[in-house]
């Protein structure tokens, strides 16, 4: 078995092949040949533990991931885990990957597929809120999808900003980052706007004529009492554009503007349909793509990372 830690997997393969392998986890949704159950989702106080299986044709992977929002204060990552990485027909354990990276990897990733499709091509500015390892991996992987010039960020804490200026200067440093005073200041020069928080609140500003036009990534509101989003951008958007169904009961960025009447549940489509047509929207309409996550993200991220450390002997093998 192989032992994959978190710098083999960021530097085992180019941001647009991470974007590549994630678009097609996102066209098998109604693959039969892959099964992926409910991930198991159990609530401690504010703190969330999570089972997340996925079964393909000849692999299948399993990720246990904890999210200890209360762990920055501390001085920890939010997000721990691991990734077990199996042979789909003797079931032997292949791999084992650090789940925080392979999370901050794959979500990033998908994140970037809707900037892929959703987004103006020839957008040069992209804003962040929420500057954690989610958003600085996003705004690293979006910097190969779109020309960007300047990332817009806003983190109420210091630390947070230290690391995302540090990040990004190391892995795009022809990239302009402005720290901005707050959300409002990120939308205003943003082209595409990326939220990655714990808030159980709207991030950004409830005002129309702010958001009219741009391009939104949500990526945080992963359980039912979290909002990133007002209730203006519902009311701008022709569709909202998913990842998983099981979102629209476990996120309340999709619970609470489907029970307020704020879209109609047919206006809620997954970002698969956009991947097989090309995309008929204008970009001076807003957008809003949503993600939650699936464990098919997984299987396929622990798929390309393991056949490429494979391919270029990296990592640790040993036997348990």
């Amino acid at each position: 078995m192989r032992i994959l830690s978190s710098q083999i997997i960021e530097q085992i393969a180019e941001p647009t092949l991470w974007t590549d392998m994630m678009e097609l986890a996102l066209s098998t949704a109604d693959d039969k040949d892959y099964f992926t159950p409910n991930r198991m989702h159990v609530d401690v106080n504010d703190d969330t533990l999570l089972l997340m299986p996925s079964v393909g044709p000849d692999l299948f992977a399993t990720k246990l991931v904890s999210v200890f929002p209360e762990n920055i204060k501390k001085g920890k990552a939010a997000i721990n885990g691991t990734v077990i990485l199996n042979d789909g027909a003797t079931g032997e354990a292949l791999a084992i990957l650090n789940g925080a990276k392979l999370t901050a990897m794959r979500t990033a990733a998908v994140a970037c597929v809707g900037i892929r499709h959703l987004s103006d091509p020839l957008a040069t500015t992209i804003g962040v809120i929420g500057g954690g390892a989610q958003g600085r991996h996003i705004a690293w992987l979006a910097s190969h999808e779109r020309d960007l010039e300047r990332v817009y960020v806003y983190d109420r804490s210091p630390k947070t900003i230290a690391e995302f200026i540090s990040f990004m200067a190391d892995k795009c440093p022809h990239v302009d980052v402005a720290l901005c005073e707050d959300a409002q200041q990120v939308v205003v020069n943003s082209e595409i706007v990326i939220t990655a928080t714990c808030s159980t609140e709207p991030v950004i500003p409830n005002l129309e004529d702010l958001i009219l036009g741009k391009c939104f990534i949500s990526v945080g509101s992963y359980k039912p009492d979290m909002r990133e989003l007002p209730e203006s951008i519902f009311r701008l958007v022709d569709s909202v554009w998913i990842d998983a169904e099981h979102g629209k009961t476990e996120s309340g960025d999709l619970i609470f503007p489907l029970e307020q009447q704020l879209v109609k549940p047919e206006q809620v489509k997954h970002l698969s349909l956009l991947i097989e047509h090309a995309n008929e929207l204008g970009f001076r309409e807003t957008r809003l793509f949503k993600t939650v996550g699936h464990g098919i993200f997984d299987l396929f991220a622990a798929k390309l990372v393991y056949e490429k450390a494979c391919e270029n002997k990296l990592g640790e093998e040993v036997d348990l």
